[in-house]
C-alpha cells in the first residue's frame, strides 16, 4: 500500500493538554475521528485528480483510506492503493515515470498525486482543526 504523510507541528502540545483535561481514550477517540474524516476528502479529492490519467478507471476503484491508528509518534491514517489488480505497481510507474533503454519516459499522470496531496494540505489540516473544535 502506498503511503503518504502530512506532517502537522506544535500539536503534541495541544494534545498533551487535550489528555490531562479530558483524557486519553477521549483524546484519541477525538483525533481519530478528525483524522478519518479529513482524510476522506483527501481521499476524494485524489481520485477526483487521478481523473486526469484514468484509462479503464482501476486505479481510482483501487484508492482505499485506512482508519487512523494510533502509534508511537501519534495517532496517523493512511491512504493508498489495494485491490485485487494490484494497481499500485503501475501508480508508482506514473508517478515517478521510467527510464526504458536509457530514455527517460513522463507519462500522462506524472506526480498528479503528489500535486493532488501538496493542493488538499490546507483543506486537511483546517478539517483537523474544525473537527477538533466541534468535538472539544
Amino acid at each position: 500500500m502506498a503511503k503518504s504523510n502530512v506532517t502537522v507541528k506544535g500539536i503534541d502540545k495541544t494534545l498533551k493538554n487535550m489528555e490531562n483535561t479530558l483524557g486519553d481514550k477521549k483524546v484519541r477517540s477525538i483525533s481519530r475521528k478528525a483524522i478519518n474524516k479529513a482524510g476522506g476528502e483527501v481521499k476524494s479529492d485524489l481520485k477526483e485528480d487521478m481523473k486526469a490519467f484514468r484509462d479503464t478507471g482501476a486505479s481510482i476503484n483501487e484508492v482505499v483510506q485506512q482508519n487512523a491508528t494510533k502509534k508511537a509518534t501519534g495517532v496517523s491514517g493512511r491512504i493508498g492503493w489495494n485491490g485485487p489488480q494490484n494497481r499500485y505497481k503501475l501508480i508508482h510507474l506514473n508517478e515517478w515515470g521510467y527510464t526504458r533503454y536509457g530514455k527517460q519516459y513522463r507519462p500522462r499522470g506524472f506526480g498528479v498525486i503528489e500535486k493532488s496531496l501538496k493542493s488538499s494540505e490546507q483543506n486537511y489540516l483546517e478539517t483537523i482543526e474544525s473537527e477538533l473544535k466541534n468535538n472539544l
